[in-house]
């Protein structure tokens, strides 16, 4: 595989988008009506401006781009700034001494970390596929350097050819719905532990952040645990933090790793 169509979704940070030069083949996905402020700041060939209708929500974004945009396709969020990995750290006799965390890669190497994500997940059988949601190497379990029964996020998103879409009922929840309705069908996925994305998701103004207060989480989070049922996902409600919100507690009923 040599060309993957990278997109990232953007709302109200014109002149924000991290990954802009960091990702020089994609393009950004914007609605009508924010299209004049994003020209200012970025070349016109690398914007994709869509009906305001089919923007406003993420999850009905994430819908108009697989219905409009070929496979393989990427979906990126508009605060990824780059991707990252670990490496461990040996003496000049073999022996472990640490493990260096946070090496940020090169554009060129992300551009063949995500070539060769595509053409593994083919060669495995997976529709969808993404990295680790974790940039610190203390959470990267060396003997697992892959897992195909864990939800992929919303940062990084990436398709083949499959006949799925996203469910706009599921709102904010919709990359952990979209994880589950992956497995329930092709009973894998594809998540590459040994890379992560760098995004900066909770203090960035704009996107989404704009409109996720705790009464539209816990109507999402509502919504999906009626359809996946709480033995599948399950969220703390009420919350005692905001984060109770945001991150799932997901049993996946499929023997794997």
């Amino acid at each position: 595989m040599s060309s993957v169509n990278i997109t990232i979704l953007s709302y109200k940070r014109a002149g924000r988008v991290a990954g802009y030069e960091y990702f020089p083949t994609a393009r950004i996905v914007i609605p009508e009506s924010q299209r004049d402020e994003y020209k200012k700041h970025y070349a016109v060939k690398r914007l994709i401006v869509i009906p305001d209708k089919n923007d406003g929500l993420c999850v009905k974004k994430r819908i108009w781009i697989m219905n409009n945009i070929e496979r393989p396709l990427l979906m990126l969020d508009d605060d990824v700034d780059c991707l990252t990995t670990t490496q461990g750290i040996y003496d000049a006799q073999g022996r472990f001494l640490r493990t260096k965390q946070f090496i940020k890669l090169t554009p060129g190497q992300a551009d063949n970390v995500i070539i060769r994500g595509f053409n593994l997940a083919e060669q495995w059988g997976c529709k969808f596929w993404g990295l680790n949601v974790n940039t610190d190497g203390r959470n990267y379990q060396q003997y697992k350097p892959f897992a195909l029964t864990q939800p992929i996020l919303g940062p990084f998103q990436a398709h083949l050819e499959h006949d799925l879409n996203y469910d706009i009922r599921t709102g904010t929840k919709q990359d952990y719905d979209f994880s589950l309705q992956m497995l329930r069908k092709y009973k894998k996925i594809l998540r590459i532990n040994k890379y992560a994305y760098s995004c900066k998701h909770g203090d960035n103004t704009g996107g989404s952040v704009s409109s996720r207060t705790e009464k539209i989480e816990i109507k999402y989070c509502r919504a999906i645990m009626r359809k996946w049922g709480e033995k599948v996902i399950k969220y703390r409600i009420p919350p005692r933090k905001m984060g109770d919100l945001l991150n799932g507690r997901v049993n996946i009923p499929i023997k794997g790793v």
